[in-house]
Formats: C-alpha cells, sequence, structure tokens
C-alpha cells in the first residue's frame, strides 16, 4: 500500500509499506527520502499521534492513499541533553555545575582549536556522511 506523507509547511512524500510494517519502520523510510532524522519525526493520523512499535494494521483507518502528517520536532540543544544524562545519576545542584563546567569547556575547547574552515570541514563531511547513508 501507499501512503502519503505530508510535511507541517513542506512537501509530500509517498511512502511504500504494508499492513505488517510498524510506525517505525515507515519513519526509516521517511528519513530515507527527506533526511529527516527518525528521532525528529512524529506522525500524526487525523490529529492523533502514532506509536513507533504499533504496525499499521493496528490502525483500522490506515489504508492504502491514507494522508499521514510529519511534525519536525527541534532536536534539544546540547546543554539540555549533558544536563538530563547528569540527572539521571547526580542530584540538582551538582548536575548543573558539571552541565555548565562541561559546557564552558566545550566551547573554550571548540573556539581554541577550531577555525572557521575546520568546522566548516567538519560540517561538509558529516553531511558527506549522511548523504551516503540515503
Amino acid at each position: 500500500m501507499k501512503l502519503t506523507i505530508k510535511i507541517l509547511k513542506g512537501e509530500e512524500y509517498i511512502v511504500e509499506t504494508t499492513e505488517d510494517s510498524t510506525i517505525q519502520q515507515i519513519k526509516e523510510e521517511i528519513e530515507k527520502k527527506s533526511t529527516i532524522p527518525v528521532e525528529h519525526q512524529k506522525l500524526l493520523l487525523v490529529g492523533k499521534a502514532l506509536t513507533d512499535e504499533k504496525t499499521v494494521a493496528s490502525y483500522g483507518n490506515i489504508s492504502d492513499g491514507t494522508k499521514l502528517t510529519l511534525v519536525v520536532k527541534k532536536p534539544d540543544p546540547l546543554r539540555d541533553v549533558i544536563y538530563r544524562h547528569f540527572k539521571r545519576f547526580l542530584q540538582e545542584e551538582q548536575s548543573q555545575q558539571l552541565t555548565t563546567k562541561f559546557m564552558d569547556d566545550f566551547e573554550q575547547k571548540l573556539y581554541q582549536k577550531l577555525s572557521l574552515d575546520d568546522l566548516e570541514k567538519i560540517a561538509t563531511e558529516m553531511l558527506a556522511k549522511r548523504g551516503q547513508n540515503v
């Protein structure tokens, strides 16, 4: 079956799938076509979020030609990710202090060691690798 994936304020994609496919597998197909990472995707059917582990068949109202809406979630800032990681193992105050120390150290090393040309090279290589995975 073919599903139409409409990105809010963006493009449309057609994804080939079966009733046994999971929502996660559909997201992986979308990533191949759009380069939007799976973890940034949220699929909606008539305004309701679809669950990654469920299959297409588990949603009775998905059939050939159904249009799903894709909402692209912004990635969390690095500071938030680091803080959440520390928070899993440490107290609030320690987590805040270590996050601040980590970010200060990271920014200092980044700006001292890398020129803008270096950053551009890294970004270009990362984009090229991403293009190879598609």
